[in-house]
């Protein structure tokens, strides 16, 4: 029986992106193992492997998840290694590195959040792992452009593969009309007229939640029905609900907690916004064009490769709260905009969904079996 080992930080992160692929295996009788920091139930995983993952790279903890992981590929002899996120893609192609046989083929799917691509200094240390990888790398797949220019120029694998994500199940999203979209608002307890803005994301220094809600206190003064729903908890949550207090937004700023139906919240959004400093192809973007809703986004790579015919209209330069609030307040002023905008997202997701992708990323695959 032919064995494929999945790896990630996260099981959430496997059950998020990754339970088509691990189905495809499973139905082609190969025995899928899934490595993560704790070991929760994962469909189609025969068996989840608990690893001492801990966020800081340099952490003792993540050597010994090296040791742990040397050990799981001696007794296994896996055909296929699969790795994904910045820290389990470390930990794990070092282990086969440090292999005294060659384990299986190794893929590193890049999430996008090695590099930024700036070139900057703090980028040198993420540049150097990579690179010190780069020689058990035998795939690697990147989601935007800038990711595959870096890899190329840096010769980071033997074989790299651009891919559009990891594929959006499209099924799941749609538009809702004018008069459905004031019903729901109604049903969640908003005036019909308030124009809700929505982000997503972890509540994170990466996610930049802070720069938003100062645009959004420079844009509210002049448009009062602004309302901002922030979806998601983190580390920094407490801090942005601290702020948005001494800017007097209490009324105007919901912080909702996860949300573990996002397409549901949507069906009452007026406009998506994301802040991020640092993204690979983000599905939280994606999962608004699916629902024909305009974004505003910060001009990094994965937004630029999302929304780059729509460049000017809704994307800006980080850092520059002014012209967020500019654009929050153009969307909130011209439905024209907003339709044509939506109307295209619409179309040029379609590029992103799981039918699509998929295929493509078994191809990457099937080149190593």
């Amino acid at each position: 029986m032919k064995k494929i080992l999945y790896c990630a930080s996260t099981a959430s992160h496997i059950r998020n992106f990754h339970l088509p692929y691990l189905q495809f295996f499973h139905e082609m009788g190969w025995q899928v193992d899934v490595a993560v920091a704790s070991a929760e139930e994962i469909p189609y995983a025969d068996n989840v492997i608990a690893l001492p993952l801990e966020k800081s790279l340099l952490s003792a903890s993540n050597l010994r998840a090296v040791y742990y992981v040397n050990r799981l590929l001696a007794k296994n002899r896996y055909d296929i290694i699969s790795t994904h996120t910045t820290l389990a893609g470390a930990v794990v192609r070092l282990a086969v590195q440090l292999s005294r046989k060659r384990s299986g083929k190794v893929v590193y799917t890049s999430h996008g959040y090695f590099l930024n691509g700036e070139g900057g200094l703090s980028e040198w240390p993420y540049l150097w792992v990579e690179k010190l990888l780069a020689p058990v790398t035998d795939v690697l797949m990147v989601m935007n452009r800038i990711d595959y220019r870096i890899a190329e120029q840096h010769r980071l694998s033997k074989d790299i593969v651009s891919i559009p994500g990891m594929g959006l199940d499209l099924a799941k999203f749609s538009r809702v009309g004018r008069e459905d979209k004031k019903n729901q608002k109604i049903a969640a307890g908003f005036n019909p007229d308030d124009f809700l803005i929505v982000y997503a994301a972890e509540m994170s220094k990466r996610k930049n939640q802070g720069e938003l809600i100062l645009a959004f206190a420079i844009a509210v003064a002049q448009e009062p029905s602004l309302k901002l729903l922030l979806a998601g908890d983190g580390a920094l949550k407490d801090e942005y609900i601290e702020l948005a207090r001494k800017f007097g937004l209490g009324e105007h700023i919901r912080f909702l907690g996860h949300i573990s139906d996002m397409a549901f919240l949507y069906k009452m959004t007026d406009l998506v916004v994301s802040t991020s400093c640092s993204e690979g192809l983000p599905f939280n973007v994606m999962e608004a064009m699916a629902c024909g809703l305009p974004v505003v986004a910060s001009r990094i790579k994965g937004h630029i490769d999302l929304l780059d015919s729509l460049n000017e209209e809704c994307l800006y330069d980080l850092g520059d709260e002014q012209a967020l609030a500019n654009l929050l307040q153009s969307f909130y002023r011209d439905e024209a905009l907003r339709e044509q905008v939506g109307q295209t997202n619409l179309r040029n997701v379609c590029e992103y969904g799981l039918e699509v992708v998929k295929p493509m990323v078994i191809e990457a695959y099937s080149m190593l079996i």
